[in-house]
């Protein structure tokens, strides 16, 4: 049932308890994942996933090579302060650096040196390899079977309406 806001606008009813059981199982294949894809690249290219994700995030054309760093941490699902601490990890090994933000001396960017792109190059193929295997690994399961094929497809199924008046199934997440 919608609850009603002082605004007039709707909310959500609260999660069930079999929706939260759900949740739950979700985020610990969803977690498991992440530790095989984290083993993986510790294993072939001493590189954590952590580190990964960020070069991979300033590598990409509509980042320009460098990124805000708040803007950097929200990429990659970090704190600002883990993002920070990250780039200085990666800076300390000639991976990434650090600048003033253009237009306002407060602001911090992070950019991708070339010997980060060449460490990003390099361990490409093994994350998207290891990546490809655990989705269709996933694909098994009933719980992340939905999921594992909108990762790999970019296509959703229809959700049946249930005559609820919130969301937006447009809006990303």
């Amino acid at each position: 049932m919608d609850v009603p806001l002082e605004s007039g606008e709707l909310t959500p009813p609260p999660a069930s308890d079999a929706e939260d059981d759900r949740w739950c199982m979700a985020v610990r294949l969803l977690g498991r994942m992440e530790r095989q894809l984290d083993e993986v690249l510790q294993r072939r290219h001493t590189l954590p996933l952590s580190e990964y994700r960020a070069m991979c995030a300033l590598s990409r054309p509509e980042s320009g090579g460098a990124l805000r760093m708040g803007e950097l941490a929200e990429r990659i699902g970090m704190k600002d302060s883990s993002t920070t601490r990250l780039i200085a990890r990666l800076e300390a090994q000639g991976l990434a650096e650090r600048t003033p933000g253009a237009g306002d001396g407060r602001a911090v960017t992070a950019a991708i040196t070339d010997a980060g792109r060449e460490r990003y190059a390099a361990a490409a193929s093994t994350y998207r390899a290891a990546l490809g295997a655990a989705l269709d690994a996933a694909r098994a399961n009933a719980y992340l079977a939905d999921l594992a094929d909108w990762v790999r497809t970019g296509e959703t199924r229809p959700l049946p309406h249930h005559g609820s008046s919130y969301g937006n199934s447009d809006r990303p997440l």
